[in-house]
């Protein structure tokens, strides 16, 4: 359960610092829109998430959250793959 934890936290980490990294330049309107939307919700289901680690309901919201960030072009391309393993690795059972 603990190890479970900490790769969740890890994925957290991971996608927060290349958000912050990655953020910048000159994207389309609409998708740049679109992925702040996605960054405020990922935010509002990490929170709850953080608040209730083994709430099942909050995990998968989290999941989703984080997988539907990986669309936005805020991420390296390199580095998208990595994210993408280290998303479906989150078990919330």
């Amino acid at each position: 359960m603990k190890t479970n934890l900490t790769s969740r936290l890890v994925l957290v980490l991971c996608v927060a610092a290349a958000l912050l990294v990655g953020c910048g330049g000159d994207d389309d309107p609409t998708t740049s829109k679109t992925c702040d939307n996605s960054i405020e919700s990922y935010e509002a289901t990490l929170n709850a998430f953080i608040a209730d680690p083994t709430n099942k309901s909050k995990c998968q919201a989290f999941k989703n959250e984080a997988a539907d960030l990986l669309d936005c072009p805020y991420l390296a391309a390199g580095k998208r793959k990595e994210y993408e393993d280290a998303v479906a690795a989150i078990s919330c059972d």
